[in-house]
């Protein structure tokens, strides 16, 4: 069954309630407001009590898929839902941001060389330029004297963690900190695996200390591959010079050993022309994801220790929640067992259905990205194109190839002669970009069309269109809707 939840006048939780007729009396009276839809929360407006029963909640960790719920003194479900993370996504946008960020230097560095060209102020290095803090290693000549190097100096504070699992933390946390706006919750459960809850007794961790895994004693995965390939190239006997990532990075590739070869010069070169190499020789790497949950796990802890003080806060096992849920009977589920786990922490069973449970999607929240695509250049005798781009871009495909391809293939086809005739021929249309409209609506966006509650995904024809969630190809034109709120964690059912 559902309930209604309750703001005092100030803004403060009290307890839900199921008595939907007297709600609808006050909200007729003028005496209360509704806040929020869904959930339906309402806010009183006149002074009233500020007492409160215990409430327990509870969440299910993981990456993607969320469990959260509360329970009261008697086991009865007051709150559950399903959230799912975007956590997927943040590996992806972060090696755009690296990818960003390194074309951006590269095109100031050729800009500074340019300019040291034109002005007569080029160095030279005859042997070789060594940066400080570089040991044993000489960099490419660079032709200016750039500043100081910084990566040397560059330290990360404690407790840091990957950007991956930091989101992690802290949709975790939001989520706790969403429940709590609408609800009075004492005591929190988090259910945290075994190997965790030991570690936890000895105290507080952080971040790579909690692990102990494979890489324990290498610097980072490619010392841990070169020490099991022995340092040679996994197709011949020549030394590694490469680090080749079986599924690509910008295809979501990780950079862990199970996704990593390491290669001499000539072989990379020829994985790059024939993806089939590493299949035909057999040498297949199964492909792991890393446990995002465990390393964000003792994080999460702490902070919700910090929110509601150690007292009142609780760990259960998968054990317990699975010794429990088959006690009480129940099917499993996220929702569930965050159910299950609250009523462990409250010490508890459970009363009642479980009603159907909220469902959560959660949203990029700050999307300042100008630059929406850029297309590139095109060569074309005629309307026909015949290549793309001056030379050939990494993983560039062979039906359009590179304008030098083209012409090296055209050489060898007809002579120098006749090419240098059709080469006189190609017209060349410049690459463009388009951009986003800083203005435009992101999705995550509520809005209400014909009294009906929509959450945006995207919007077409220059944001004049929103598509919502659940509505398939449907649009609906943007001068019929009605903007609402924007925030992360959205309540999309």
């Amino acid at each position: 069954m559902y309930v209604v939840y309750v703001l005092d006048k100030e803004g403060n939780p009290l307890m839900p309630t199921k008595r939907f007729g007297h709600v609808r009396k006050l909200m007729n009276a003028g005496l209360a407001k509704p806040v929020s839809t869904k959930p339906f929360v309402i806010r009183l407006l006149y002074e009233s009590t500020k007492y409160t029963q215990p409430l327990y909640g509870g969440i299910d960790p993981g990456r993607t898929n969320i469990g959260a719920a509360v329970v009261n003194q008697k086991g009865d479900v007051v709150y559950a839902a399903n959230i799912v993370s975007r956590n997927q996504q943040i590996p992806k946008l972060m090696a755009n941001r690296a990818a960003h960020r390194r074309a951006s230097r590269r095109g100031e560095r050729l800009r500074r060389k340019r300019r040291a060209k034109k002005c007569g102020t080029t160095t030279e290095f005859p042997d070789g330029r060594k940066l400080p803090g570089y040991k044993d290693g000489v960099l490419a000549l660079k032709d200016i004297i750039n500043t100081e190097s910084k990566f040397g100096r560059r330290k990360r504070p404690a407790g840091w963690i990957t950007p991956t699992a930091r989101q992690c933390v802290q949709t975790h946390i939001s989520v706790i900190k969403q429940i709590c706006q609408i609800l009075p919750v004492n005591d929190w459960t988090l259910e945290y695996n075994k190997f965790a809850f030991i570690v936890l007794e000895h105290g507080k961790i952080y971040g790579l200390d909690f692990q102990n895994g494979r890489l324990k004693g290498y610097d980072s995965a490619e010392n841990y591959v070169f020490a099991l390939q022995d340092g040679y190239c996994a197709l011949c006997d020549d030394p590694i010079d490469h680090y080749h990532h079986i599924v690509p990075r910008h295809l979501g590739g990780s950079n862990t050993p199970e996704n990593l070869v390491g290669l001499c010069e000539d072989c990379h070169s020829e994985l790059h022309t024939n993806k089939k190499l590493l299949d035909r020789i057999g040498l297949k790497k199964k492909y792991a994801g890393t446990a995002i949950a465990n390393t964000a796990m003792p994080f999460i802890y702490n902070e919700i220790e910090d929110m509601f003080g150690k007292e009142h806060t609780h760990i259960c096992t998968g054990r317990d929640t699975f010794a429990f849920r088959k006690e009480q009977d129940v099917a499993k589920d996220h929702f569930v067992d965050a159910v299950c786990i609250a009523a462990i922490g409250g010490k508890t069973g459970l009363s009642g259905n479980i009603f159907k449970p909220f469902e959560i999607r959660q949203f990029r929240n700050h999307d300042r990205q100008i630059v929406k695509a850029q297309h590139e250049r095109t060569y074309k005798v005629g309307k026909k194109t015949i290549a793309k781009n001056r030379k050939p871009r990494f993983e560039q495909p062979k039906k359009t190839p590179a304008l030098s391809d083209w012409y090296e293939t055209l050489c060898n086809t007809v002579g120098m002669k006749e090419a240098r005739k059709q080469l006189s021929q190609v017209k060349v249309v410049k690459s463009t970009r388009q951009y986003n409209n800083l203005s435009r609506k992101s999705p995550g966006t509520v809005f209400y069309r014909n009294n009906i509650r929509y959450v945006m995904t995207g919007n077409i024809t220059n944001g004049q269109y929103f598509r919502a969630y659940g509505q398939g190809e449907k649009n609906f034109p943007r001068k019929e809707c009605i903007l609402g709120s924007r925030q992360s964690l959205v309540y999309v059912s």
